[in-house]
């Protein structure tokens, strides 16, 4: 089964019909009436398939079936086990223009939802007793905005390679500031590093993509908006981060310490995000 984080905790992001749809492209296209019930069954789907029509000349199509299946998924809450099918259909695929036109849709109809979606390269070892060889395989790790399981260390190290590859030298320097200031547990020092490294990415993207000089995070959001660049979900976990950015001292019922691990993994987050789809 794929990575993901279980969304029951993670309300903020919705799988948009759009996602669902295309799954129910997908498994009609990719199963048989005789497989179907059994995909959707090792996904947790199953509950609402009313299975092959036995009848003759009365057969109900895979796509119906599977409609039924996951249009009652999404309704009864199961966004988890969608996504553990997107995860389950994406397994191999390429994160460029290599991979075919149904998982490139399916990849950019999730991050439209607001979901991280990231490919990793693993060396999987042959399962036949006449071969000792290995094959590298593609896997996918799809978390709601604000999830990761990775350790900080490597969490920025990844944020701050991508912020340099893809030319935001400014909030590349203020990164690496906040995470100098983390591992010393400075953590006001931190907090206010990572504030100036989320709106430098606002302000740089908000120039890139709509030619706006905003005076600030909140004005580059609104540009963006604007522009059709941010969804209904991730435009509001986008403000909802940006104002939740400049709150003083640490969160209700969280010291000093565990308030910082929350930003920097937060704000981490949605800055990829920001960048990856985005830039």
């Amino acid at each position: 089964m794929g990575v993901h984080a279980p969304l029951s905790n993670l309300t903020y992001m919705h799988i948009s019909q759009k996602t669902v749809g295309l799954l129910i492209d997908y498994l009609a296209a990719n199963t048989s009436q005789a497989t179907l019930g059994g995909e959707l069954k090792r996904h947790n789907l199953g509950d609402a398939d009313p299975g092959p029509d036995d009848r003759p000349f009365s057969t109900m199509s895979k796509a119906k079936r599977a409609d039924r299946a996951l249009s009652a998924a999404l309704k009864s809450g199961k966004e988890d086990d969608l996504v553990d099918l997107a995860n389950s259909a994406l397994r191999g695929q390429e994160d460029d223009t290599r991979a075919p036109e149904w998982a490139r849709e399916l990849l950019a109809s999730l991050r439209a939802d607001g979901f991280a979606c990231t490919a990793t390269r693993t060396v999987v070892a042959s399962t036949s007793t006449w071969s000792t060889s290995s094959t590298p395989e593609i896997r996918w790790a799809i978390t709601p905005l604000g999830y990761t399981g990775l350790p900080v260390a490597s969490l920025g190290s990844d944020l701050a390679d991508q912020l340099s590859t893809k030319a935001f030298a400014t909030a590349a320097g203020h990164y690496n500031q906040a995470l100098n200031a983390f591992h010393t547990r400075d953590w006001a020092a931190s907090n206010s590093q990572l504030r100036t490294t989320f709106e430098s990415v606002l302000l740089e993207l908000a120039t890139r993509r709509t030619g706006t000089d905003a005076p600030g995070g909140g004005r580059a959001i609104d540009a963006l908006e604007a522009n059709g660049d941010l969804p209904f979900g991730p435009n509001e976990y986008v403000r909802g981060l940006w104002k939740l950015s400049h709150l003083g001292g640490s969160h209700p019922g969280l010291s000093d310490e565990e308030d910082a691990h929350h930003r920097i993994y937060a704000v981490s987050a949605i800055v990829g995000w920001l960048v990856r789809t985005y830039a």
